[in-house]
């Protein structure tokens, strides 16, 4: 069995939340068969945006996106031209896109290709209620902005980040945030 994603449009509290629904591979293949006999593609897979909201301001502390297989981010009408030229380039059509802005670093205009493997670990690390526990298993080398010790999320000014990329939160803790030092 495969299981389908499809996004439900109605945001919570900064998550896309995804739905699921198990299907054969033959159906998935060669659409699904209704009672009349006709053959119909149920859903796409789609992916998920999650946004934890820092514990101090509210806004966004990171944003994370899945980008299904053939599927384009979920800002694309508001980029730029000249991004979504070099995502168009760079990406690969038969896989998973991550797009990550953390709290000092990200991973660029387009993202990385990632396995269906890591894309499922990421989906189930960032269902709400988000804690710490469950977000580090998504393998983020900030952790989402999340501090371990406070089981909260804190954005950029509230991290408190160095020169270096090295952060504090807003009781002390400290960790690095930017994964090139």
């Amino acid at each position: 069995m495969l299981a389908v994603r499809w996004r439900d449009r109605t945001p919570r509290s900064g998550t896309w939340w995804v739905r699921s629904s198990a299907i054969g591979m033959e159906s998935l293949l060669a659409g699904v068969r209704s009672a009349s006999g006709e053959t119909t593609i149920a859903s796409m897979a789609m992916g998920m945006v999650a946004a934890p909201q820092c514990a101090v301001c509210g806004s966004p502390a990171t944003r994370v996106e899945l980008v299904a297989p053939g599927q384009v981010p979920e800002e694309w009408g508001q980029w730029k031209a000249e991004r979504r030229q070099a995502y168009e380039k760079y990406r690969d059509q038969g896989r998973w896109r991550l797009l990550f802005e953390g709290v000092a670093a990200g991973n660029g205009w387009v993202g990385d290709a990632i396995e269906a493997a890591r894309a499922e670990r990421i989906e189930t690390a960032f269902q709400e209620p988000y804690t710490y526990a469950q977000v580090h298993t998504a393998g983020f080398y900030d952790d989402a902005g999340f501090c371990e010790q406070c089981d909260a999320a804190y954005c950029y000014r509230h991290w408190r980040v160095s020169e270096t990329g090295f952060g504090h939160c807003p009781q002390g803790h400290g960790k690095s945030l930017d994964p090139h030092w």
